[in-house]
């Protein structure tokens, strides 16, 4: 499974759809910070399409599709 079939790219940006997910799945973004070992605020500025360090972008989206690949 591709990263662009997960997010589905294309009906929403990555930040909105990681929002979503993270909704989907119960957490805080406290808790998706913990577990993808960024701070709260990058996971905050994310998801609101502001710039964030692409090292934290990388950990949160992968934290997201482990998630949804165990579902």
């Amino acid at each position: 499974m591709k990263i662009a079939e997960v997010f589905h790219i294309g009906e929403a940006p990555y930040g909105a759809r990681s929002k979503q997910l993270r909704v989907r799945y119960l957490l805080t973004q406290e808790e998706l910070a913990a577990l993808a070992r960024v701070p709260a605020r990058h996971v905050d500025l994310f998801e609101r399409g502001l710039p964030v360090p692409l090292d934290s972008r990388r950990r949160i989206l992968k934290v997201l599709w482990a998630m949804k690949a165990q579902k």
